[in-house]
């Protein structure tokens, strides 16, 4: 993977991340980009990684649900390095989702302190890995893990 292939992959896990956000925070995708004053269908280009994020638009959905934009940034960098290996070509042995931390750090050992059922994604890799076929069934799938919510597809 050449270094316009990694930096396009970490844009689709941006959008991915925000989408997921915005689920677990109970908003619709719609609502949010209504909110900031963004053309929905842009909006959903973006979050599903069809079309580069501006800088400006991660940031204005960011503040409308009250998440720190550097957050979303740091789930999506630690997804590509454990998805793709770091950039000096270090890869992470095959670990589960189940094995991360939620800032995609692998566990080693035992936790200094308990984690709660909710803090561990229900997917395992290959299950997200099938899902990534339908950006919006994973968003879907990972926002209701979060949440633990039904919304609107």
């Amino acid at each position: 993977m050449n270094i316009r292939q990694r930096a396009e992959t970490f844009s689709l896990f941006v959008g991915l991340e925000l989408k997921g956000k915005i689920t677990s925070q109970r908003f619709t995708a719609k609502a949010v980009a209504e909110g900031i004053g963004r053309q929905p269908a842009a909006f959903n280009r973006w979050l599903n990684g069809k079309v580069e994020m501006p800088m400006t638009v991660l940031c204005e959905a960011c503040e409308y649900i009250d998440v720190e934009p550097s957050k979303i940034v740091e789930d999506a960098y630690a997804r590509l390095a454990v998805e793709y290996g770091e950039r000096d070509g270090r890869l992470y042995p095959e670990v589960e989702w189940g094995d991360l931390t939620p800032g995609g750090e692998r566990v080693i050992g035992e936790p200094d302190v308990p984690t709660s059922v909710d803090d561990v994604p229900v997917m395992s890799r290959e299950e997200e890995r099938e899902m990534r076929k339908s950006d919006v069934g994973l968003a879907a799938k990972r926002g209701r893990n979060e949440a633990d919510v039904d919304h609107a597809e």
